[in-house]
């Protein structure tokens, strides 16, 4: 009765990571940053749930040949996903760069420790005993 049990509570964590991994997908088709985070919590905490579910399952063996091909869906989608937002990410960088040029200087406080920080330091002029 336990494993009955627990293939209700995997198949349940299942679908709902299922729906989660959708639901991420259309919030980031949307562009709407709070349903992406909304999205993406809700996805966060399917996931963890469904990691929950699986702890008692002893590898692969131990699930349908179809609950296996369901988790490598889901986990095939938040890969594909994954990439999607470095690729977004990454053109959001240079698109900013473009805007705003790098400044001349390198921070604010540069040079401000003088010679204690300098090349004084790196070149041994304070012993240490």
């Amino acid at each position: 009765m336990a494993f009955i049990a627990a293939h209700s509570e995997i198949h349940h964590a299942l679908g709902q990571a299922e729906r989660s991994v959708a639901a991420t997908g259309q919030a980031l088709l949307q562009g709407l940053p709070e349903q992406v985070q909304v999205a993406a919590r809700e996805l966060h905490d399917s996931a963890h749930a469904l990691a929950l579910a699986l702890r008692g399952v002893d590898g692969g063996a131990g699930l349908a040949q179809a609950v296996r091909d369901r988790l490598v869906g889901v986990a095939r989608d938040i890969a594909m996903q994954r990439e999607a937002l470095l690729r977004r990410s990454a053109m959001v960088e240079r698109s900013l760069q473009s805007l705003v040029p790098q400044q001349g200087q390198a921070s604010t406080y540069t040079g401000a420790l003088g010679r204690y920080g300098g090349p004084a330091a790196a070149a041994g002029a304070f012993r240490r005993f």
